[in-house]
């Protein structure tokens, strides 16, 4: 799923798009989803150098406050 989220920023600049997956994985994915990727990039897996950086910057608090009160659109 991360992979896709990173494909789906990947026509932002990396630094927007790596702000834009923090705030999604913040605003959408439940604890254990969190965990998981967060554990992923810890073991160093290979992923996406955007979700990486994504889940780097969640893990920092990195995020969009705002964005994440605002209701989806969906």
């Amino acid at each position: 799923m991360g992979e896709d989220i990173a494909r789906a920023m990947a026509h932002h600049p990396p630094q927007r798009a790596a702000e834009e997956i923090a705030t999604h994985i913040r605003k959408f994915w439940d604890p254990r989803m969190r965990s998981s990727i967060v554990g992923r990039v810890e073991a160093g897996e290979p992923m996406d150098d955007l979700l990486r950086a994504g889940v780097q910057l969640y893990r920092q608090g990195e995020i969009d406050r705002a964005e994440v009160a605002e209701p989806s659109g969906g």
